[in-house]
């Protein structure tokens, strides 16, 4: 894609990058991501994969959850992200994982070894950078899918969720009249997937730590794009707006800042999508 935008985060013009559905995706693709996952982890610094999944919990915790900054911070979140594995390759993105059709965690995120060497996509090192290691901290990520009795299954399209009249998860999110309605069902279904996950990922402390993280928010944040796509005027209040989030890196970020996703030098594939089928 060739298309040249202006980017206030970024300082300078960039090309749009494209962000692709994990299960999509070449075997050479998720390879590049797995190499770039690997270089970060290499990096005991703060462009390291550690130091960037510390800032979700331990030891950082400046994650922003049920609240009128979900959305914005988690998209912030995936951007400093994104452009940390970009100075490993500049051509990888944070890909996402369609779990409203997906009835499992996706095949780059399970299998165990790739061409007899361990597939860091399946678990990751949990080991935050500046602070003493506790002895009751796990070591690395491990997931326990569907064994929470309590979480709903992918694919979550037809899952019913309290006050959604029978609608599908994806008809019902996207039925929102607000930002403050649509966050607030975003972050319900989001809260399940995590549950459904298990493991590390049910706990905000490490979740981050695990690479599936990235592409679970990458499914929300793109969720919001299409909600946005389809109701532009609805948009949060002007003071959240001018709100600043806290991120440990430059560049900061106002809200407004990250309203759209092609001044943060990104778009999803397919982000035109609205019906169920078609996304």
């Amino acid at each position: 894609m060739t298309l040249q935008v202006a980017t206030r985060p970024r300082r300078r013009r960039a090309t749009l990058k494209v962000r692709q559905n994990i299960s999509e995706m070449s075997a050479a693709e998720v390879n590049r991501l797995r190499k770039a996952i690997e270089g970060m982890l290499s990096r005991p610094d703060n462009r390291g994969y550690q130091f960037f999944a510390g800032w979700h919990g331990v030891p950082l915790a400046i994650c922003q959850h049920h609240n009128r900054y979900f959305l914005p911070w988690h998209r912030g979140y995936l951007y400093h992200f994104e452009l940390g594995l970009q100075e490993v390759d500049p051509e990888v993105t944070v890909p996402w994982w369609n779990w409203l059709d997906e009835p499992d965690i996706p095949e780059a995120f399970r299998v165990k070894r790739v061409r007899k060497r361990k597939n860091i996509l399946a678990s990751a090192p949990i080991e935050p950078l500046g602070i003493p290691r506790s002895p009751r901290w796990p070591k690395a990520t491990h997931r326990e899918p569907g064994r929470n009795p309590f979480a709903l299954a992918p694919p979550l399209r037809e899952a019913v969720f309290p006050g959604s009249g029978g609608k599908g998860a994806y008809s019902w999110i996207m039925a929102a009249n607000s930002y403050t309605e649509f966050w607030d069902r975003c972050a319900r279904v989001h809260d399940n997937v995590h549950v459904w996950v298990g493991g590390e990922m049910m706990d905000q402390n490490w979740a981050a730590f695990d690479p599936l993280f990235w592409a679970h928010h990458a499914m929300v944040d793109r969720l919001w794009r299409i909600w946005q796509h389809e109701k532009p005027g609805a948009l949060p209040d002007h003071d959240t707006m001018i709100s600043p989030m806290t991120f440990a890196r430059e560049p900061s970020l106002l809200v407004r800042d990250v309203i759209h996703v092609e001044a943060l030098g990104y778009e999803y594939a397919g982000q035109a999508a609205s019906v169920p089928g078609a996304h």
